[in-house]
């Protein structure tokens, strides 16, 4: 397998009801997508529309036959792991401090 770079995408949907994340390759393409709810995990976010969090980039080249999209919740952060092969090849946090996330 050729080595391959993707850039692991990390922002807040416009309506500031959750997280988007993508895995976008070389050429611009989604690879792979996911999305979190806020509601899903207890959290919203109070601001307005112009408002918001900048969006979080983690390029990384990997060997891989397949890539995806891994989200924990972890004390306060949502944790976004790139997966190659079965084996994290980047990672981005997001605390609750970081993006003014409240409890609700």
């Amino acid at each position: 397998m050729p080595m391959e770079t993707y850039i692991l995408v990390v922002r807040e949907t416009s309506r500031h009801d959750g997280i988007d994340a993508d895995l976008i390759d070389d050429d611009g393409l989604v690879e792979t997508t996911t999305q979190l709810a806020y509601g899903d995990y207890d959290v919203t976010a109070e601001r307005g529309d112009d408002e918001g969090p900048d969006r979080i980039e983690e390029r990384f080249t990997v060997d891989a036959s397949s890539v995806g999209i891994e989200v924990e919740r972890e004390d306060g952060e949502f944790v976004f792991r790139a997966v190659a092969d079965g084996e994290e090849a980047a990672r981005i946090e997001v605390s609750d401090t970081e993006w003014a996330l409240l409890q609700s």
